[in-house]
């Protein structure tokens, strides 16, 4: 029987699963929340300790109000503005689909709590990318400046 956590074929099936969801939710304007692999997660500007020692393996981004309308996404990466701590700093995160464990949409009227509709458990194995990205930072930033409301960001 093949081994499917070492299929690249399979990872790309689900990551782009990922981003089609995600895409369908962001069209229809549907709020919804991501848990993510944190050490894949990239923050510009980093947070301050005192905020990362809070986070654990998995974080759960509430992706709402004026994080939402940051959202932004291409076929590696959801990118969105999000404030962190008592003093809700901002910060740019980039979180790459194939570090996204499971998308949830909120408690409705319908379904009693929150409702999880995509999984995948491979994230948890996802390693960070350590490297530097030039490709991948001015990625995230056309994706970022692409919204109107980042403009003020642009140099």
């Amino acid at each position: 029987m093949e081994n499917l956590f070492k299929n690249k074929k399979f990872e790309q099936l689900l990551k782009n699963h990922c981003y089609e969801i995600l895409t369908f939710l962001i069209q229809r304007k549907v709020n919804f929340s991501i848990i993510c692999k944190i050490d894949c997660v990239k923050f510009e500007p980093e947070l301050p300790s005192e905020i990362t020692e809070n986070f654990g393996e998995l974080s759960v981004f509430v992706l709402a109000g004026y994080t939402f309308e940051s959202l932004e996404i291409d076929e590696h990466n959801l990118y969105f503005e999000a404030g962190f701590g008592s003093e809700n700093l901002g910060s740019f995160v980039t979180a790459p689909l194939d570090c996204i464990v499971q998308i949830i949409l909120p408690n409705q009227d319908n379904f009693p709590s929150d409702f999880c509709i995509y999984i995948n458990l491979l994230a948890t194995y996802a390693s960070p990318n350590n490297k530097e990205d030039s490709e991948g930072i001015t990625r995230s930033m056309k994706a970022l400046l692409s919204n109107h409301h980042n403009q003020r960001f642009k140099k």
